[in-house]
């Protein structure tokens, strides 16, 4: 009689196994977290800065805006000075809120307003 055919022996799998995982952080892995807090770190920085250097730029630009206005208007009143009344083409209410513009502006509320803004920026 034949010989029945040789079962087919199944792995010894007992062999692998996987490497305990450490109780502990690795110096590795605590290296790696603290990267990612310092990144994350960093990032809320630079959001930060993004921000206040765009309020920064907006309120400069507004600065400048109202320094041009004011330069156009003290060029106005200028050549209603300078012109004969049969040239004059603002009414006597619109070139007294002119004066007053300038009276404003003279007495330093801008030159105050950008001094304090400059100055706490510098010092942030």
């Amino acid at each position: 009689m034949p010989t029945p055919p040789d079962t087919p022996r199944l792995p010894d799998l007992s062999a692998i196994r996987g490497e305990k995982r450490p109780a502990r952080k690795t110096n590795l892995a605590t290296a790696e977290q603290d990267w990612f807090e310092q990144d994350k770190r960093k990032g809320a920085h630079r959001r930060d800065q993004r921000a206040k250097n765009v309020i920064h730029y907006t309120v400069l630009s507004l600065v400048v805006v109202a320094g041009i206005c004011l330069a156009v208007g003290i060029v106005i009143r200028v050549c209603h000075l300078i012109l004969p009344a049969d040239q004059l083409w603002l009414t006597k209410e619109q070139t007294d809120f002119i004066d007053h513009l300038a009276q404003l502006a003279g007495s330093g509320v801008l030159g105050g307003l950008l001094t304090k803004y400059l100055s706490r920026n510098i010092e942030a």
